[in-house]
């Protein structure tokens, strides 16, 4: 198993921000868990959300998306995007102290 680590940025706003934000990850993640620490994120579009949960889970399979220190916004954002493409039972949410 294998752990792969993104920051990510102050602020998001398209999917394509997302893909860039991905790109450097291997194509095949079904043996690793992915963390996105967001401790420095003031905001976060649902488009870009719903790219890293579909890329991340859906097309490279990771075994588990760890979404660190996420605002009560931002964790209702990846809860959202998750349900609707049924990989919820992959996704950790931790909060942030920040509301």
């Amino acid at each position: 198993m294998t752990t792969e680590t993104l920051q990510a940025p102050e602020r998001s706003s398209s999917r394509r921000q997302a893909q860039e934000l991905l790109r450097g990850l291997p194509a095949d993640l079904t043996s690793a868990i992915v963390v996105l620490n967001c401790a420095h994120m003031s905001a976060a579009a649902p488009s870009f959300v719903d790219e890293l949960v579909k890329d991340i889970l859906e097309i490279r399979g990771a075994r588990e998306l760890r979404v660190l220190d996420a605002s009560d916004r931002l964790r209702s954002h990846f809860g959202r995007s998750a349900l609707l493409r049924q990989v919820v039972d992959r996704l950790v949410l931790t909060a942030s102290d920040r509301s």
